[in-house]
């Protein structure tokens, strides 16, 4: 069996998500990312399932049937208050330790690379909205938030190290995927 990663940019092309530090806005920023993974998985003979950039999630939910075996991650950009900090990464309710021990070595990773607060891994009820659809998909699954859009030193650490950050990740799906 080959085994996949499904890998969504979380936003749209109609859903700007959050804007941030200089309009800067999360589908387009959540996009470029998604592209940057995706190639170096690709680049490492992965199998990518992705979204289209015009398709929304619940379109992307209904075409996609992830195997235990597989990965499902969908990076996104937090926003508070301009002050708030840090990367953290969810998991389901009922994540398994697969899903656990990804998204930690992915918060971690992310902290580390960045220099930013690590908020740590998260439970999906841990989250603002509290169910997040992509976690009723199996597989070892992780919603990354990366850093707050709307902090400019988060975003200025996110600019120095996106590639860094998107080989790493591609790095640790590889990993989790078990092909």
């Amino acid at each position: 069996m080959k085994y996949k990663t499904f890998s969504s940019a979380g936003h749209h092309n109609k859903d700007s998500g959050a804007v941030g530090v200089n309009g800067r806005k999360e589908n387009l920023e959540t996009i470029a990312f998604r592209d940057l993974v995706n190639e170096e998985l690709r680049r490492r003979g992965k199998t990518v399932v992705q979204d289209d950039d015009d398709e929304t999630l619940g379109q992307y939910l209904s075409r996609i049937q992830p195997e235990d075996s597989d990965v499902v991650v969908e990076p996104h950009f937090n926003a508070f208050n301009k002050k708030a900090t840090g990367v953290e990464v969810l998991v389901p309710d009922n994540a398994n330790q697969r899903s656990l021990d990804m998204a930690k070595e992915i918060v971690d990773g992310f902290a580390r690379i960045m220099n930013i607060k690590n908020r740590g891994v998260k439970k999906e009820s841990q989250s603002a909205r509290g169910r997040l659809a992509i976690m009723c998909k199996r597989g070892a699954v992780a919603l990354i938030e990366i850093c707050f859009i709307d902090n400019a030193s988060d975003m200025a650490a996110y600019d120095r190290n996106r590639v860094n950050l998107a080989c790493f990740l591609a790095g640790v799906i590889a990993k989790y995927d078990l092909s």
